[in-house]
């Protein structure tokens, strides 16, 4: 009886290890730095209490970045199929928009109007260059979504901030490369791929940004300089 007891008290704990180890596997952000856990993209608000502009941002940057997830994994599912992994693609992915350290969304250089200012040009390059994700053939729903939710959530930054939209920072790309099935395939990966980082760290800015403005920091909140983003 003892011998069958231990064994089944070694069972659980091994087991209850390695539920940890798996909800604590960290992930890294388009700015590459480095957190303990991730989920942070993804806090509640809470809708019971009258929201501020800065918790609405959030909610429409937190289904935002779940569309653009979900239709990222869609499309790599689809042109993909042999490939488990995504960062078996990362030697092939085009360069698109990212939010930088320099960018002011950062807690060691944090400035609300400069921040805002990045994420509104970093995300109507998304929404300009929409229409080559709209030629994929993936789900008609999810893609006019985001096409919308995008418009939605620049329109409600826009309207907070201190500059006009003429005196953004322009974010200046050539064309788009499409000159293979190919080159097309992940082209269309790269921006859905760095759609999904923006997202991560756009709704972590907005809901530090959210917690700042309300007092509302509690010991447990990351600061911006623990923001992590998932690239699997």
């Amino acid at each position: 009886m003892p011998s069958a007891l231990n064994k089944a008290l070694f069972l659980f704990v091994t087991l209850a290890v390695s539920i940890c180890l798996v909800d604590a596997v960290p992930a890294y952000s388009s700015m590459g730095e480095l957190s303990e856990t991730s989920g942070d993209e993804v806090q509640d608000v809470d809708v019971k209490s009258p929201l501020n502009d800065q918790e609405k941002w959030h909610l429409m940057a937190r289904d935002l970045h779940k569309d653009v997830k979900t239709l990222r994994d869609e499309q790599f599912e689809r042109d993909f199929r042999e490939t488990v992994n995504m960062t078996a693609y990362e030697g092939v992915r085009i360069s698109t928009p990212l939010l930088r350290p320099s960018d002011g969304c950062l807690s060691r250089n944090f400035s609300t109007e400069r921040c805002l200012g990045r994420i509104y040009s970093v995300l109507t390059w998304y929404k300009e260059n929409w229409n080559y994700i709209e030629k994929e053939n993936l789900t008609s729903n999810l893609v006019n979504d985001i096409k919308h939710e995008t418009k939605r959530l620049l329109g409600a930054i826009n309207s907070q901030l201190q500059v006009s939209e003429g005196q953004m920072e322009p974010i200046s790309s050539g064309p788009l490369p499409v000159k293979s099935a190919w080159m097309q395939k992940t082209t269309a990966h790269s921006i859905l791929f760095n759609f999904t980082s923006v997202m991560i760290d756009t709704c972590r800015a907005v809901n530090y940004m959210s917690k700042r403005k309300s007092g509302q920091r509690r010991k447990g909140v990351k600061r911006p300089s623990d923001w992590t983003s998932e690239k699997n």
